[in-house]
C-alpha cells in the first residue's frame, strides 16, 4: 500500500519551493539568482524527500545507541552542509528572470559602460579583463523571459563574478528594466503557484487524515527505529 502520509512530508518543502519560484517569475522587476543560490532553493525543495528517503533508509542505529535523538539533527546539518558544498562547487552562473537574452545583454552593457568596466563583446559572449571573467548569455529552453549567464573559459575568477553581481544588482538601470520584457510569463508563474498550492492541499489533508500515525511516525523517527 503507498505510503501518502510520507510523501506528504516530501511534498512540503517541495510545495513550497514551486510558490517561491511562481511569485519571483511573476514579478515585473527582474530577478538574478547565482547557481549557488538555485542549488540551495533545490536543496530545500528535496530536503523532505531526503529526510524520508536515503537519511531513514541508512539511519545509524550505532550512532543514535551513542547520541541519542541529536543523531537526527546531525543528519539534517550533514544533509545541509552537503548542500552548500554542492552550492560552492558549482561553477560562476546566473538565472535572470523578467529578462530575456537580449533584454539582458543590452541591460548590461548599459551597467558596465555606465560603471566605466572596460569589456567586450562577441556575439552574445562577454569577456571583462579586469576581472579576469568570460561568460555567455543564453535564452532560457522553453521559458520566455529568461535568461543564464554561464561562466566559459577554464579560469574562472570568483571575486570577478562577485564584483559584478554587486554591480549589477545595486544598479538602477536593471531593478528598473520592466520595458526589457512585454509582460511577466503569467502562464508559467500561475503553474507553478498553482503546483505548489495542490501539493501543500494534499499534504495537510494527508496528514490531517492520519495525524495520529503521523504523531507515531515522528515518534519513531525520533526513536531511530
Amino acid at each position: 500500500m503507498f505510503d501518502y502520509l510520507r510523501l506528504s512530508l516530501g511534498l512540503i518543502p517541495l510545495g513550497v519551493y514551486l510558490i517561491v519560484m511562481g511569485f519571483l517569475a511573476m514579478r515585473r522587476r527582474p530577478t538574478l539568482l547565482t547557481s549557488g543560490q538555485e542549488a540551495l532553493l533545490l536543496g530545500f525543495a528535496l530536503m523532505g524527500f531526503a529526510l524520508i528517503g536515503p537519511i531513514e533508509l541508512f539511519f545509524p542505529t550505532g550512532a543514535y545507541a551513542a547520541l541519542g535523538q541529536w543523531t537526527w539533527l546531525l543528519l539534517v546539518a550533514l544533509y545541509g552542509l552537503l548542500v552548500l558544498l554542492f552550492a560552492l562547487q558549482r561553477q560562476p552562473g546566473w538565472t535572470v528572470l523578467g529578462l530575456d537574452s537580449q533584454g539582458f545583454r543590452n541591460v548590461l552593457g548599459e551597467i558596465l559602460e555606465k560603471g566605466d568596466i572596460e569589456h567586450a563583446w562577441l556575439g552574445n559572449h562577454l569577456q571583462i579583463s579586469e576581472w579576469d571573467l568570460q561568460a555567455m548569455i543564453e535564452p532560457s529552453r522553453g521559458f520566455q523571459g529568461v535568461s543564464h549567464l554561464n561562466a566559459t573559459g577554464k579560469q574562472r575568477n570568483i571575486l570577478g563574478w562577485y564584483q559584478l553581481e554587486r554591480l549589477v544588482v545595486s544598479s538602477p538601470l536593471f531593478s528598473q528594466a520592466r520595458g526589457a520584457t512585454k509582460s511577466p510569463n503569467w502562464v508559467r508563474s500561475l503553474l507553478l503557484i498553482a503546483l505548489g498550492g495542490m501539493s501543500l492541499a494534499l499534504a495537510t489533508y494527508w496528514i490531517d487524515k492520519d495525524m495520529e500515525r503521523l504523531q507515531r511516525l515522528i515518534s519513531e523517527i525520533l526513536m531511530g527505529r
